[in-house]
């Protein structure tokens, strides 16, 4: 049986695609293949009565083609800071078995490639993130800007709530060193990240 969540905080993303990834407008990722990371860092949250506080989970992503058609292989990505309870309601959460954005996507899924627990660092400050998961997973990303020095945004983004921008971003450092499948160097290219809050509602 699942539990009512809600989730709110700072999403991370970085991909392959040249700046920016065109896969929010439903066109090919670029080279054909989208090898991304994307994380949800909870500053507040809760699956029922237990607490998300302060924990992160996400997902590495392999796919083919155009991304919303589906065809994803991905490895969850939990936080090692969770006890049993709260590792077990994060991964209701981002498998999308308790329903919400995630539950939406679930469908996009071709395989759970493994479910693995890692150590996470985050910071965020102007316009500049660093993230990283255990050895597995580093990102660095500095906010782009455009015309008249104005912050370079997306709207609408589909892992990002309804009414809210994502700040569009440049990756100097996108490494992921997991296995066969889920190992690539990238940096140089696509990030989006912003604040969220999300439930199953």
């Amino acid at each position: 049986m699942t539990e009512d969540w809600t989730i709110a905080g700072e999403y991370v993303e970085c991909c392959n695609c040249e700046v920016p990834c065109q896969c929010l407008w439903f066109e090919s990722p670029t080279d054909d293949v989208c090898n991304a990371g994307v994380f949800w860092n909870i500053e507040e949250g809760n699956y029922g009565d237990v607490s998300l506080d302060g924990l992160t989970g996400g997902v590495l992503l392999d796919q083919e083609g155009v991304l919303f058609e589906g065809g994803w292989d991905v490895v969850l990505v939990l936080d090692e800071a969770a006890d049993e309870p709260q590792s077990e309601a994060l991964q209701m959460i981002f498998s999308g078995e308790a329903g919400g954005l995630f539950g939406a996507l679930r469908g996009l899924i071709d395989e759970v490639v493994d479910v693995v627990s890692l150590p996470f660092e985050y910071t965020s400050s102007d316009g500049h993130f660093e993230f990283e998961a255990g050895d597995a997973v580093s990102m660095a990303v500095d906010q782009r800007t455009g015309f008249h020095d104005e912050p370079g945004t997306a709207f609408p983004h589909p892992l990002m709530p309804p009414d809210q921008e994502a700040k569009l971003g440049k990756s100097s450092e996108w490494l992921v060193a997991f296995d066969d499948q889920f190992s690539w160097e990238n940096p140089g290219n696509n990030a989006y990240f912003g604040e969220f809050e999300f439930g199953s509602a």
